[in-house]
């Protein structure tokens, strides 16, 4: 069976060329490895079409290079599947001249109500379920875990944009964020025709949204529960610091969570005179085919818009396939371990996704 891709609008150009720009090699990140349960999802395609009725003898699981048995295959014609979680994180750093106003991107927030949530929650057969993140400056805030609960999103995204307010004692839903291996921030430079001496246009007012995807990543996998994850991040993909969408896309593939990148060029403000700029954007929106999700630019995003893009992104879930095992511990020191999804039989089909690495 065929179901169209049905994911909109696609950021088409990524790989665009930069000059010598070439961006450095991605930075050890931590990233939390899922010992009792390993989980891969690919999407199989036809052309523009996705393959939905793939069984389980039409796949093969390849551990470093040799097949090796599965014990999870989840379908899209499976019977009551495994639970879907959207991890939503919103990039609200706060309001730079010119450049960007989250209250202004994120026009949603005021608008959205229960009755919405309860249609993106409400698929027939289907477990969809939604967590809520925000990150500003150097902090990533858990506004909702995951939840089937139509009433709490209205809430959850009324805190967006709200600041954060400091407790006497600690919070666990405030999670500081800290720089990968061999990154580190990046301050005030000097406009420069080539930019030379300013790595980012206005570095010193954005905040660490990469950062933020590393911890809400590594948040959601420490479940280790047998549910398939796609992160939504809403945000242009610049921060103020050297750390590049490559460390979260390798750490995405390590944990097997496919990214969606939303990109927010507010009023289409990162154009050409921002080569630097641009090209971190094009970089982030990379990460969609890097990880087995997709890409999409929006300028600003109301209600309608959001919702179209949750239905997306859950017509994308719904329609992927997830295979698992639970590792078999040997003893000893645990070691990484490259996975790989492969058809038994390609015949015009193709796979997008089903490739990470664990450590057991």
């Amino acid at each position: 069976m065929k179901r169209p891709r049905i994911f909109g609008p696609i950021l088409l150009a990524l790989g665009v060329a930069m000059g010598q720009q070439t961006p450095p090699e991605p930075a050890a990140v931590t990233f939390q490895s899922q010992t009792r349960l390993v989980l891969l999802s690919f999407h199989a395609t036809h052309g523009k079409d996705y393959i939905t009725d793939l069984k389980p003898a039409d796949v093969v699981l390849l551990e470093d290079g040799k097949p090796r048995d599965f014990t999870i295959f989840d379908s899209p014609a499976t019977q009551g599947r495994m639970p879907l979680e959207l991890v939503l994180l919103f990039d609200a750093n706060p309001k730079i001249q010119y450049f960007w106003d989250p209250a202004d991107v994120f026009r949603f927030i005021p608008k959205w109500d229960e009755a919405m949530s309860r249609a993106v929650l409400a698929k027939e057969s289907a477990d969809i379920r939604i967590s809520v993140y925000s990150c500003s400056g150097q902090t990533l805030r858990r506004l909702s875990p995951a939840t089937t609960d139509a009433r709490q999103l209205p809430d959850a995204f009324r805190r967006i944009l709200k600041p954060e307010f400091r407790k006497a004692a600690p919070d666990d839903n405030v999670i500081p964020l800290s720089l990968p291996v061999r990154r580190e921030s990046v301050g005030p430079g000097v406009f420069t025709k080539d930019f030379v001496t300013s790595p980012f246009v206005s570095a010193e007012d954005r905040g660490w949204p990469m950062e933020a995807a590393i911890a809400a990543l590594n948040d959601v996998a420490a479940a280790q529960d047998k549910v398939a994850r796609v992160l939504v991040m809403f945000s242009e993909g610049i921060g103020a610091t050297t750390t590049i969408p490559e460390d979260v896309g390798n750490g995405a593939l390590d944990l097997g969570i496919p990214i969606y990148p939303i990109v927010t060029n507010y009023k289409n403000h990162i154009q050409s005179s921002w080569p630097r700029n641009l090209f971190r954007m094009r970089q982030f929106a990379a990460l969609g085919k890097m990880t087995g999700g997709r890409a999409a630019e929006y300028t600003e995003i109301d209600a309608a818009a959001l919702r179209r893009i949750l239905e997306s992104v859950i017509g994308d879930g719904l329609s992927q396939y997830v295979v698992g095992f639970v590792p078999q511990s040997e003893g000893g020191t645990p070691k990484e371990h490259k996975l790989e999804i492969r058809l038994v039989s390609t015949a015009g089909r193709a796979l997008e996704g089903g490739m990470r690495r664990a450590t057991y």
